[in-house]
């Protein structure tokens, strides 16, 4: 459903979801923003704003938790990170690649 309403971020979910998973999981912090978590990604071609926009897809998909909503960063509550859930989902994406 998410391939038919929200293209863009299907695509950037199915290319980059190892990498952020990798880096939800390496990350120490509790509540870190875009910026922090970035520096957990070994793909340099995720951006931070590619990394914000999937993760903002992850919080809807509540595989993650956000502890805060502003106007500049917002900060991750990596307190909620669902394992099962993110391979769950992996495994749809890997079920459903990207056409």
């Amino acid at each position: 459903m998410l391939n038919e309403t929200q293209p863009p971020r299907y695509g950037l979910l199915c290319s980059y979801h190892e990498n952020v998973q990798r880096a939800l999981e390496e990350c120490s912090c509790n509540y870190p923003t875009t910026k922090r978590l970035v520096e957990f990604v070994d793909d340099p071609a995720i951006t931070p704003q590619m990394l914000g926009n999937i993760l903002s897809l992850l919080v809807d998909l509540d595989v993650i938790g956000v502890h805060s909503q502003r106007n500049n960063s917002n900060r991750y509550d990596l307190t909620q990170y669902d394992p099962a859930r993110m391979d769950e989902l992996a495994e749809l994406l890997a079920a459903n690649p990207e056409p």
